[in-house]
């Protein structure tokens, strides 16, 4: 049973009955670089002491802090520090319990450890302060801390702060990708009756540091390993399923995204949004996010091709692959240029029973998915750097097919190649050091310029495309998927200077 799947481009329709491809355009090479987050979220903190939200924390807020104290969840500094004692504090609170720290606010002397005065910072030092902030979560602490930081600026007469001068207060929440070691080797935590974080010595808190990170690891390759249930009508059917996850050290986006949202973006019926687009019919809420699926020319009771989405900005882009055996597969030549040629070779290697999956459509289905979820994060302001990891099921002893004159000559060479797995994980344990990285974030993407937007949904899946026919044997190199880029959608990708 194959699944039909319809793609289309804002600009001109892409019909894989005709086999007509949509506009190319050559690929930019794009400036990558890392800029700042933008605009940062609040976080799940076990102790937060303000009333309104960060984004939001004015005078009332921190006059709150003259009857907190330090020691779990707060610490007060008048002014920066190294950058080594950074790190100290930032994974000392991600190791405990989280918490807030205070740049530009003065302890009182009266021995309750509560803020006294809020002096702040010079304005000309801030820039400085925040770099080596940075600097400390970044480069001295292992794995990296994620933090928070908000501005206040002065002149605020309620708490005395002078014009000219800031207070910087960072949010920290407690981690689940434990232990955060210093740069020195050794572990700190933040322990109530101190006011800097104390290095860690005790076996059983070191066990369990490693257990919390452990724990939540093994849940995150475990969720990015799951793949969907087929119907029965369709448990053999071959398919990739593809997860994309944003960064889990950056801090992301605050902006609320509701089901009309997500509607909107996937319906795109004011043609707003640029780039390859899947038409999706049946939209949804599930548990934990929200679906997309394609079901026009396809049973709706069956799997077809969708676009899941979770809250926490994960989604997962399933793909039919559409199979075929030898005498079914001579019919679609009309689709394709190359099935005569194809079909002749494995007559000569001597296959008379073998069964075909026809990756020639992945491209455009990928590029379309990929968009929809560039889109939202778009949308939602979310700049973090995004990570994959995909699944095929059901392709064993099948030989991979693409329509390409490339891959004609490498099976001229090489033979037909059978793929020997019946389900193909990479990475095999997902987790975000061995992902594969998209440099393509929405913080380097014009998406106002049609020129300039229309390969962008390409680039950034070209990773996810290239490792697939790397695993199934379709190329073997970076420099094999360059040469016939035009014949799965990445025209001119030669320009593009980055391997895959």
């Amino acid at each position: 049973m194959n699944v039909q799947i319809n793609c289309s481009s804002s600009f001109r329709a892409w019909q894989p009955s005709t086999g007509q491809p949509c506009n190319r355009y050559a690929l930019p090479r794009l400036p990558l670089n890392n800029h700042s987050l933008g605009s940062r979220a609040l976080l799940d903190y076990s102790y937060y002491p303000f009333k309104n939200n960060l984004e939001n924390i004015g005078a009332d807020d921190l006059l709150r802090l003259k009857s907190v104290s330090e020691g779990w969840y707060i610490d007060y500094k008048v002014q920066g520090l190294k950058i080594p004692d950074f790190a100290k504090h930032l994974s000392g609170f991600a190791n405990q319990y989280g918490g807030w720290l205070f740049i530009g606010v003065e302890e009182g002397s009266d021995g309750t450890r509560t803020a006294s005065r809020f002096p702040g910072i010079p304005n000309d030092q801030l820039e400085k302060v925040s770099r080596d902030i940075r600097e400390a979560a970044a480069a001295h602490v292992n794995p990296e801390v994620l933090y928070e930081e908000r501005i206040i600026s002065g002149p605020i007469e309620e708490i005395g702060l002078a014009n000219g001068y800031c207070i910087l207060i960072v949010g920290i929440p407690m981690s689940l990708n434990t232990p955060h070691i210093h740069s020195s080797g050794r572990i700190y935590r933040r322990l109530a009756d101190q006011s800097k974080p104390k290095e860690e010595t005790d076996r059983f808190i070191l066990d369990e540091l490693w257990r919390r990170g452990t724990n939540h690891q093994e849940k995150v390759t475990h969720f990015l390993g799951t793949i969907p249930d087929l119907p029965d009508a369709q448990s053999d059917m071959a398919w990739a399923h593809i997860y994309l996850r944003p960064a889990q050290h950056q801090v992301g986006p605050e902006r609320k995204f509701s089901f009309d949202d997500f509607s909107r973006i996937i319906k795109n019926k004011d043609v707003s949004a640029l780039g390859v687009w899947c038409p999706m019919q049946a939209l949804q809420t599930t548990a934990d996010g929200y679906l997309a699926r394609q079901i026009d020319g396809n049973d709706p009771s069956l799997a077809t091709l969708s676009f899941r989405w979770w809250h926490d900005g994960t989604a997962r882009l399933d793909i039919p692959l559409n199979s075929y055996d030898f005498d079914s597969f001579s019919e679609v030549r009309d689709k394709h240029k190359y099935v005569d040629d194809f079909c002749e070779l494995a007559r000569l290697q001597g296959y008379s029973n073998i069964k075909i999956v026809d990756y020639s459509l992945l491209a455009q289905a990928l590029a379309s998915l990929a968009n929809f979820y560039l889109q939202i994060l778009n949308f939602k302001g979310d700049k973090r750097n995004t990570y994959s990891c995909f699944t095929l099921r059901n392709v064993f002893f099948t030989s991979p097919y693409v329509d390409s004159e490339v891959f004609l000559e490498r099976i001229r060479e090489n033979s037909i190649p059978i793929t020997a797995d019946n389900v193909i994980s990479v990475p095999s344990e997902p987790k975000e050091e061995n992902m594969f990285i998209h440099n393509f974030s929405v913080r380097d993407v014009d998406f106002t310029s049609q020129e300039k937007y229309q390969p962008i949904p390409y680039l950034y899946s070209a990773p996810i495309f290239y490792n697939i026919f790397h695993s199934v044997g379709i190329v073997s190199s970076p420099e094999e998927f360059t040469k016939d880029t035009e014949a799965w959608g990445f025209d001119k990708i030669n320009s593009y200077t980055q391997d895959p």
